[in-house]
């Protein structure tokens, strides 16, 4: 994979790329970086150019002063789009990365043709997660960064999983050690504040892609699915546009615990706005050679 840094929206932000073809961009998720998509690109770069933004604030990213709002690291991806001369993407975004992705697709719709959620939902945080994002803020300031990334890492994962996670585990703990305890302070600040962005989900013109774990305690799956009608907990029939996927045996880490299943289903759903996308141009050509 081939890393860069590149100075947009007022700071120096790292991604890699792998792979070639259209675009599309993977978010990490907090405390993350590149790192949490590493076995995932491989299986999409054949078809496809992989980019995977450090957020600002993570891993090798800066990490300037003040709250990261979702809108303010939603204009960093913007501005990286821009210097690249990206027009359009298909992003997926994992837990915060999803959170940003949401804020990406009301603030930038026409530089999307699509957008996946992966373990992650469109509702503000309840109010127990804003406690504990208080509390995490509690303990990096009186503990430490690391005393919270290995109370964290671990209860990502499924419990069956655990036992055979200690080296990715491992990896991940370094990864997050990477952020500053100030960048992880205004992360979890930015997450407080963000607001419902569901009508982003209901009213999006292409189909939408939302990845759950049954096992996941962090973004349960009824948090991800939420979208209902008249009070029905099933998106399916209100919203057809809506695809839900979940994984048995995966907590909040499906990236990592079953990568092979996450990578096809991300793929199988590219496929799908791929073939939307011919669908359309043929129309547009067919309409065309009738007004001819």
């Amino acid at each position: 994979m081939d890393k860069q840094r590149i100075h947009v929206n007022g700071i120096d932000l790292v991604y890699e790329e792998c792979g070639s073809g259209n675009p599309i961009v993977l978010l990490h998720g907090f405390c993350g970086s590149s790192r949490y998509w590493q076995k995932i690109c491989p299986m999409l770069g054949d078809n496809y150019r992989v980019i995977m933004p450090h957020l600002r604030g993570h891993g090798e990213s800066d990490s300037p002063e003040g709250v990261y709002s979702m809108e303010i690291m939603a204009d960093d991806i913007a501005a990286l789009l821009d210097a690249l001369n990206i027009g359009r993407v298909v992003m997926f975004g994992h837990s915060l990365g999803g959170y940003i992705t949401a804020a990406f697709a009301e603030k930038y719709p026409d530089k999307l043709s699509g957008f996946g959620l992966i373990h992650s939902t469109a509702l503000p945080d309840s109010a127990y997660t804003k406690q504990k994002r208080l509390s995490d803020i509690t303990v990096i300031r009186e503990q430490g960064l690391s005393a919270f990334m290995k109370e964290r890492i671990p209860g990502l994962f499924s419990n069956a999983k655990l036992r055979y996670m200690d080296e990715e585990i491992g990896q991940l703990i370094e990864v997050g050690l990477q952020m500053t305890p100030e960048g992880a302070i205004a992360s979890l600040e930015g997450m407080l504040e963000r607001p419902d962005r569901s009508d982003v989900l209901t009213g999006a013109k292409f189909p939408v892609l939302i990845v759950a774990g049954v096992e996941d305690n962090v973004i349960p799956p009824e948090r991800s699915f939420s979208v209902t009608c008249n009070g029905a907990p099933r998106t399916t029939y209100a919203f057809p546009h809506i695809l839900e996927t979940s994984f048995e045996g995966a907590a909040h880490m499906s990236l990592i615990e079953v990568s092979d299943q996450l990578a096809r289903v991300m793929a199988t759903y590219l496929r799908t706005l791929d073939e939307r996308e011919r669908t359309r141009d043929d129309g547009s050509k067919e309409a065309a050679a009738g007004e001819a």
